[in-house]
């Protein structure tokens, strides 16, 4: 494994050698978390042009739960379809200006872009993110029409944690379970998704126990099970909200795309969903990528292989929104 997993695709987004820290603590978790360079891997240099870019847009001001978003609309005239995006960091680290570079190359495609800014655990343990991912779905549902994007049309994604907390958001709306998280002032508001973009994410925590553990540096112990599910960690392992493999009615997915590269560890964790929708009769295109790791998207302009296979998802991308029934401006 030369000088192990974590350190070689950390090194990768880096563009150069990098030592993936140790994590014995939520002590050691929240320093790292605190060390990290959104400018290792370029996200807030060469960004794509524009419309409009919106970098911190207010969703729900409530002082106990604030959540904010970045906005970027494409160039031309809409309504645009939409993509809600949640960034990836174990659930305890990252924000939406880490993936800023990438959802805007989304957006510079012909959507409206919401990179969401969940909060982050341990301060903000489970369900505390997919409360937000869900409460950001509902707010574009209602309110992004004043950013030129079509409610009838979004598609939600991320990467890493952040597909999870896309898989879990589906999950949420589809199973009912929306009634055991606080909704807030749109409690109300329903969402359907026109499809799913899941990037390389962790999608079933009892894998994490069995596959290779001691690769992970200490995270599974102490950024999954610790700092995001908590002291009861173990019972909440196959919950479809932190496990979406054990979704209840896998069948209520939209269209999804599920990717990931041959050499990631959790690579086994998008193999494993893909057959679980495919089962149940969902549209699934499941790409695993020769030769790429984790976090492949932050940089395209370094591996061919990952920019191929990024104009394949935006292919996607604009396939399933085609689909979708698209609101009409009034005359």
């Amino acid at each position: 494994q030369g000088k192990g997993w974590l350190s070689g695709w950390m090194s990768i987004v880096a563009g150069r050698e990098v030592e993936a820290p140790t994590f014995d603590s939520i002590e050691d978790l929240i320093a790292f978390r605190d060390q990290m360079s959104i400018r290792d891997h370029g996200s807030v240099s060469d960004l794509p042009s524009l419309r409009r870019f919106e970098p911190d847009v207010v969703l729900r001001g409530d002082a106990d739960a604030p959540l904010s978003a970045e906005i970027y609309v494409p160039e031309g005239s809409g309504p645009f379809p939409v993509v809600q995006y949640m960034h990836g960091g174990g659930f305890a680290a990252g924000n939406a200006e880490h993936t800023r570079k990438a959802a805007m190359e989304i957006a510079a495609q012909g959507f409206v872009v919401v990179n969401v800014d969940y909060r982050l655990a341990p301060e903000a343990p489970f369900p505390g993110a997919v409360e937000d991912c869900v409460y950001a779905a509902r707010w574009i549902r209602e309110r992004i029409g004043a950013f030129d994007g079509d409610p009838d049309r979004i598609v939600i994604g991320g990467s890493s944690a952040g597909a999870n907390l896309a898989a879990a958001t589906v999950i949420a709306f589809q199973d009912g379970l929306v009634e055991e998280l606080d909704g807030g002032d749109l409690a109300h508001v329903p969402v359907r998704f026109a499809g799913a973009l899941l990037l390389y994410g962790i999608f079933d925590f009892c894998r994490f126990c069995t596959e290779r553990p001691e690769e992970w540096n200490g995270m599974v112990e102490t950024m999954f099970s610790g700092a995001y599910l908590g002291s009861r960690n173990l019972s909440l392992f196959t919950h479809p909200l932190v496990s979406p493999v054990y979704a209840t009615n896998p069948g209520g997915f939209p269209p999804t795309y599920l990717s990931c590269g041959s050499r990631d560890l959790l690579r086994t964790h998008s193999l494993a969903l893909a057959e679980v929708l495919a089962r149940a009769g969902v549209a699934t295109t499941l790409s695993m990528v020769d030769g790429l790791d984790h976090a492949f998207a932050h940089v395209p302009h370094a591996l061919p292989a990952a920019r191929q296979e990024l104009d394949r998802a935006y292919a996607w991308l604009h396939e399933v929104s085609a689909e979708a029934t698209p609101s009409r401006k009034e005359p």
